[in-house]
């Protein structure tokens, strides 16, 4: 079982692209503020700076992708202490033109950064994947493996290009940079100085990175910590002990979330009765599973279904 995979199809997540800006000067400073989503931004061209309120400037450069998991506010600039205007203000001194170019005008080197957002279902601060990450991802395009560079490169001139359905090639590879980017995070991170414990480093655990992939594959399975320790094997005690260091959770509170996420999706996307979806993820009762998703969720089953039915 593909986890990754399996929890992004399981909270609906997708790609949106927003604009671009492009610049032919350093003059230039746009503040981004706080998304209600995770964001992202790729230099498409040329060299620029991502501040944010608790960190020195990042330089950035062409074939970069930074991803704001938390939707931070920050500021994009033509040098580290040039002053930013918000981007309302420079969309409406500049009004976009054809494929949404907000054109800074200048005199100088080109940059383009191409941003957009993200979509999924929940909360950004609950969103398993996105909860894992830093305040900022930046993945350096020199240092990502091949098919990062090569989604990168074809984002870069779909997005610049104006060919017959460049938007929808570049929107659906939103996401192929996303899984990308994440994969590229997971092997240079290091769980001390990052964000600590989380289910996305402990997938590159043998033992733990197993366990996982069978809870997704069989999440209606009566699981048990027992259980899953002697398919691992491994020992009850150093199992337990193990999984809480690697992924922050014991084996049965992230069980209980891929059931919810599970049953989440099922209830967005099909018209089963709630007690089918309890049995499907491994309640045995409506009543229990009522409970469990509005203690995950913040509301009940019935009532997640009619609001996520409801256009956005």
């Amino acid at each position: 079982m593909d986890v990754l995979a399996d929890v992004l199809a399981a909270t609906g997540f997708r790609g949106v692209l927003l604009a671009q800006l492009r610049s032919s000067g350093s003059g230039w400073g746009c503040a981004v503020d706080r998304l209600g989503t995770a964001g992202f931004h790729l230099i498409a061209e040329g060299v620029c700076w991502l501040r944010t309120a608790e960190a020195p400037p990042v330089q950035l450069v062409s074939g970069d992708v930074v991803l704001l998991p938390r939707g931070t506010p920050h500021r994009l600039l033509g040098a580290p202490d040039e002053e930013a205007l918000p981007y309302a203000e420079l969309e409406a001194a500049h009004p976009p033109g054809g494929g949404g170019v907000v054109d800074l005008g200048g005199a100088g080197p080109v940059v383009r950064v191409v941003c957009g957002k993200f979509h999924y279902a929940g909360n950004t601060d609950g969103h398993p994947v996105l909860s894992a990450l830093p305040e900022v991802v930046h993945v350096p395009g020199m240092s990502a493996d091949p098919q990062l560079q090569d989604v990168v490169r074809i984002l870069a001139t779909e997005t610049a290009g104006g060919q017959p359905g460049s938007r929808a090639v570049a929107t659906r590879l939103t996401e192929v940079l996303f899984v990308l980017a994440i994969r590229a995070w997971i092997e240079r991170a290091d769980t001390a100085t990052e964000t600590g414990p989380s289910w996305l480093t402990a997938l590159r655990d043998p033992r733990i990175g197993t366990a996982l992939s069978l809870m997704h594959e069989e999440p209606h399975r009566d699981w048990t910590v027992e259980s899953l320790a002697r398919t691992v094997t491994m020992s009850r005690p150093a199992f337990a002990r193990q999984f809480k260091e690697v992924v922050g959770l014991t084996p049965l509170a992230y069980l209980s979330r891929v059931r919810i996420d599970l049953a989440a999706r099922l209830l967005r996307d099909t018209d089963n009765p709630v007690g089918d979806i309890a049995q499907a993820v491994g309640y045995r009762s409506e009543f229990a599973f009522s409970r469990a998703f509005s203690r995950e969720q913040g509301i009940a089953p019935g009532r997640y279904r009619r609001t996520a039915s409801v256009p956005s």
